[in-house]
C-alpha cells in the first residue's frame, strides 16, 4: 500500500493546489470586473455633473414659460408679476426709452407734441413693444427648456447604456465567482475520489487505515 499512497499524496496535493488556484483566479477576475463597474459609475457621475447646468437652465426656462403663460404655480398673479418684471427689465426699458424719444422728437418737429395722436402713438408703441418683448422672452425661455429636455433625454440614454454595461459586468463577475466555487468543488471531488479509491484498495488488500 505504500506504493499506492504515493499517487494518493500527489492527487491530494494536486487537488488542494487546484482548488486554491481556482479560488485565486476567480477572485482576480471578480476584482477586475468590479473595477469596470466602478469606472462605469464614475464616468456616469462625471457626465451628470457636466450636464447639471444645462438641466438646471432647462428647468428655469420651463418655469419662466409657464409663469408668462399663467400656468405656473402663481397662476394669473404669477403671470402679472412676470410681465411686470419684464416691463422693468433693461430688455424693455431701453427699447421703450429709445422709441419714446423718437416719437416725441417727431411730434415736436411737426408741432403736435401736445396732441392726442402723440399720446396714442406712445401707448400703441408701448403695448406693441411689450408684446414683442414677451414673444422674444418666450422664445428664449423655450430654447432653454428644449435644451434641458434634450439633455435629460441624452442622460436617460446614457443611464440605460450604463445600466446595461454594469448588468453585464455583474453577470461576468458572478460567473467568475461561480466558476471559482465550481473549480474548488471539482478539486474536492477529485480528492474524495482519490481517498475512496485508496480506501477501496486498502480494503481489498486487508490493510487498515
Amino acid at each position: 500500500m505504500a506504493a499506492a499512497a504515493i499517487p494518493l499524496a500527489g492527487s491530494l496535493l494536486s487537488g488542494i493546489t487546484g482548488g486554491k488556484a481556482a479560488k485565486k483566479a476567480a477572485k482576480i477576475q471578480a476584482e477586475a470586473y468590479q473595477k469596470g463597474i466602478d469606472e462605469q459609475h464614475r464616468q456616469f457621475d462625471i457626465t451628470q455633473q457636466n450636464e447639471a447646468p444645462y438641466l438646471a437652465a432647462g428647468g428655469q426656462g420651463l418655469s419662466g414659460v409657464l409663469e408668462l403663460l399663467g400656468l405656473g404655480g402663481g397662476g394669473l398673479k404669477g403671470q402679472q408679476s412676470a410681465i411686470d418684471a419684464l416691463k422693468a427689465s433693461p430688455e424693455f426699458t431701453s427699447q421703450y426709452g429709445t422709441g419714446q424719444d423718437t416719437i416725441l422728437q417727431n411730434a415736436a418737429a411737426t408741432g403736435g407734441l401736445r396732441g392726442g395722436n402723440t399720446q396714442n402713438s406712445l401707448a400703441t408703441f408701448g403695448s406693441n413693444l411689450l408684446a414683442q418683448v414677451i414673444q422674444s422672452r418666450l422664445g428664449n425661455l423655450g430654447g432653454l427648456a428644449s435644451m434641458g429636455s434634450a439633455t435629460a433625454g441624452t442622460l436617460g440614454q446614457l443611464g440605460q447604456q450604463n445600466a446595461n454595461a454594469v448588468s453585464g459586468l455583474l453577470g461576468d463577475q458572478g460567473g467568475a465567482l461561480a466558476g471559482g466555487v465550481l473549480g474548488q468543488a471539482k478539486a474536492m471531488q477529485g480528492i474524495f475520489n482519490s481517498l475512496g479509491s485508496f480506501g477501496s484498495q486498502a480494503a481489498k488488500s486487508g490493510v487498515g487505515w
